[in-house]
């Protein structure tokens, strides 16, 4: 084990077996750890006095001189890891440091029942590394068994947290490094042995799956109001997964256990199932608040019950054990219960003592319930226990307790008779279940050697009015001798009757104590429920308060929305019919527009239809006039601009040096006729053509007023372009020069169709062209009449 002696050595014993011994002991103490201590010297039942009053009384009964005694060493981080989280180890580690000092208190307070100190972390890393050192040595052969004297304890310490006193888990570090650190040594299977009164839960979860280690812990739980509370040390509770029938629970009922219950648990859950589990060695969570006075404890096991209980442990693992301390608060009775424990470990005999004649009722209850649990695990445990061994009221071997108690323990009995067995009375301050080990209230521990005085008015009230007359009248005639014999017979007579009734009111106590804790425990409840209640009462309220302004101010908010939407619907209805009358107006128009474009339409074909008629009639006129009269000058009466291409025609052709005869002539004219027939035709198919191009050209511009007015539908327009791009081709073809004279002529009548319902729209800037065209005809007709005259 690396690390080095951070402590004092402890005389000049260090390391070295003054005496001669059968066995190697070894013994780990290391003043250092008495660094640990309340920050403002404030009193505290874990205190540094805890481990000096057993290296005191060690050392005064010499059995130091005949042990290995050994310094304390420092763990190493990598062993500390094996059980515990790497931010777990660093906040301890770090805790004693001056950056930590402003801070210190603080951490303390938010952990359960924890205080910190400049030595904190230092007095933490010697209690493990002992711990680890003494294992190994004891592994490896060097030592037959040890016990390491630490502090702070560890069973409560989590992978991730300290708790109820403990920083780091002494006895988890040292079992995880002898099976996973040191398989050279062999250690398989390892036995954790917890008799502290409160059930170690952070060696319990850290071994919970692993079916290399069986966790053992009997403990004070009171259905799970003690310390440190809750489920985990109930007898269901055992283990997960392969872990599972490898953690044993024995949490007793109620406090006022003694050596005959816990002699009992040995004898009937793990005595038998270490014989199955067969350990190749053994740590035990040696915590002495069990003990007779311990203020925290409530039980009464004597120093006598926990050499007993070790020296069962010594049969197993070829007596390879090492003993952590971890609670144990009076300091006389953990001092003598930990000389006892060192003597069995060297194989002396202890002084022997009892605190109990058998175990209490509840004590066979919680038995016969974990053998129940576990048997399928322990085929040991499958038998039942006779009603006979249940009902047994026999005295488990008697001494005189005295000598295993304080000296004021026994102040006021009366101890005549050398066999003289004292009971532990059941005092309040030790029989109250503590649910949690609060350091924030200032109590004083007890003074070294302080337990409460035990009663014995009782018994002397039963000897003066009962036992001394009867005694007295048996006395008289008798000789001096046959007193004597008398005496001593009725003395064992008497103390075995004041033992009876001893007993019968140690239970009478126990089940008015535990009666009266559960009609206390019963009120609280009571008090908490109403509590609870009442806040959460006032809890409701108070939501029905906001849930009732919620409602009304959502009912308000979908109101103004009702109204909203009703306006906008209001709003939409009236746009609908708007728009609905001005679709009607449209059409309305429309249809007149389409009427009025027919009625034209019908004119222009009548008025195309006369114009051929009177066409025809003047040409044939012309014909008749110019052939009677054999005159061509009649040419110059024929309006020059209406006829240009046919006069050209002609003048070329008359002017032809091939026209001889008449017969010529009469070709020529013929082909003269035919062209003019043709320019005519093409001249009325323009006039055609530009008639209804200029009404395409005007509905198409009125369109495009109306759509930039937002009175006309899309498609309208669509239709109107395409028909009005198609005639502009058509036109283009025709040529524009033949086309605009007669668009011209019918845009007006256009215009004024359009006039009712829109502005006229003027195409064509040039308005001569209308007059030019008007008197041209006026004089085509001037000169028809003159011809026809």
């Amino acid at each position: 084990m690396a690390g080095e002696s951070a402590g004092k050595n402890c005389g000049d014993c260090d390391g070295k077996i003054a005496g001669k011994s059968q066995r190697k002991v070894g013994l780990v103490y290391d003043e250092t750890m008495c660094k640990h201590d309340t920050p403002d010297g404030e009193v505290h039942v874990e205190c540094p006095d805890r481990i000096r009053v057993i290296w005191e009384k060690l050392q005064l009964s010499g059995v130091t001189q005949r042990c290995m005694v050994l310094g304390g060493t420092k763990a190493e981080d990598k062993h500390l890891k094996l059980v515990h989280t790497k931010k777990h180890v660093n906040l301890v580690k770090n805790i004693s440091t001056k950056q930590k000092d402003s801070r210190r208190d603080k951490i303390a307070s938010q952990l359960d029942s924890i205080y910190l100190s400049k030595g904190s972390s230092e007095a933490a890393y010697l209690a493990v590394g002992s711990v680890v050192e003494v294992a190994e040595k004891v592994a490896k052969g060097e030592l037959d068994s040890g016990f390491a004297i630490v502090r702070p304890p560890g069973h409560h310490a989590e992978a991730d947290e300290a708790r109820g006193f403990c920083l780091f888990n002494n006895v988890a570090v040292a079992a995880s490094y002898l099976l996973n650190q040191r398989p050279d040594l062999g250690i398989k299977k390892i036995l954790i042995v917890d008799w502290d009164i409160h059930h170690g839960n952070g060696t319990q979860k850290m071994f919970w799956k692993d079916p290399r280690v069986l966790v053992f812990s009997v403990h004070r739980h009171d259905h799970g109001s003690f310390y440190p509370s809750g489920d985990d040390g109930d007898y269901n509770m055992v283990g997960e997964g392969p872990g599972e029938g490898f953690n044993v629970n024995v949490p007793w009922e109620q406090g006022g256990c003694g050596d005959a219950d816990y002699l009992a648990a040995w004898d009937h859950i793990l005595i038998p199932v270490a014989k199955e589990f067969n350990p190749e060695f053994i740590l035990v969570s040696a915590g002495f608040d069990a003990a007779i006075g311990d203020p925290l404890g409530g039980c009464c096991v004597t120093p006598y019950g926990y050499s007993v209980m070790l020296k069962k442990l010594m049969e197993f693992a070829q007596g390879k054990i090492v003993l952590a301390l971890e609670g144990g608060y009076n300091l006389e009775s953990m001092a003598k219960s930990s000389l006892a424990c060192v003597q069995v470990l060297l194989k002396e005999k202890p002084t022997q003592c009892s605190s109990g004649a058998f175990p209490l009722e509840s004590t066979w209850r919680v038995i016969k319930a974990v053998r129940k649990r576990l048997c399928a695990y322990w085929p040991s445990l499958a038998d039942k226990l006779s009603s006979k061994l249940i009902n047994q009221k026999t005295r488990t071997p008697v001494g005189n307790l005295s000598s295993c108690l304080p000296s004021s323990t026994v102040s006021g009995a009366r101890t005549e008779g050398p066999n003289l067995t004292v009971r532990p009375s059941l005092e309040s301050s030790y029989l109250l279940p503590h649910s949690h080990l609060s350091v924030a209230k200032k109590r004083k521990a007890p003074a070294s050697g302080s337990t409460s005085s035990y009663r014995f008015s009782e018994m002397e009230d039963v000897m003066v009015e009962k036992v001394l007359p009867s005694f007295h009248e048996e006395l008289k005639g008798m000789e001096f001798d046959d007193r004597i014999a008398f005496g001593k017979e009725s003395s064992l007579k008497a103390i075995l009757m004041f033992e009876h009734i001893a007993q019968e009111n140690r239970e009478l106590r126990y089940k008015c104590s535990a009666a009266s804790e559960a009609l206390m425990a019963s009120n609280e409840n009571l008090k908490n429920l109403n509590a609870e209640r009442n806040s959460a009462d006032a809890l409701h309220r108070r939501e029905v308060e906001e849930l009732k302004s919620l409602l009304a101010a959502r009912d308000g908010e979908l109101e103004a929305s009702r109204k909203e939407l009703k306006a906008k619907k209001k709003e939409l209805e009236t746009k609908e019919k708007a728009r609905l009358m001005l679709v009607r107006i449209r059409e309305d128009e429309l249809c007149g527009l389409r009427a009025k474009i027919e009625s034209l339409v019908q004119e222009r074909d009548e008025a195309v239809v006369k114009a051929e008629r009177l066409d025809k009639e003047l040409q044939d006129d012309r014909l008749r006039n110019r052939v009677g009269n054999g005159s061509h000058e009649s040419n110059e009466d024929m309006d020059s601009d209406k006829f240009e291409p046919m006069s050209q025609e002609f003048n070329e052709d008359t002017d032809s040096e091939d026209v001889e005869s008449l017969e010529d002539f009469k070709k020529t004219w013929e082909r003269i006729k035919e062209n003019w027939i043709t320019s005519i035709k093409n001249l009325k198919q323009a006039g055609v053509l530009a008639t209804i191009a200029s009404g395409i050209t005007n509905q198409y511009q009125v369109y495009r007023r109306w759509e930039r007015q937002g009175n006309l539908l899309g498609w309208e327009l669509e239709v109107a372009a395409e028909k009005y791009h198609k005639l502009r081709a058509l036109l283009g073809k025709v040529g524009q020069s033949n086309v605009y004279p007669s668009v011209e002529v019918y845009e007006k009548s256009w215009n004024d169709v359009l006039a009712s319902h829109r502005p006229p729209v003027v195409t064509r800037e040039d308005a001569s062209s209308q007059t030019v065209t008007v008197s041209s005809k006026r004089r085509n007709r001037k000169r028809v009449r003159r011809n026809d005259s």
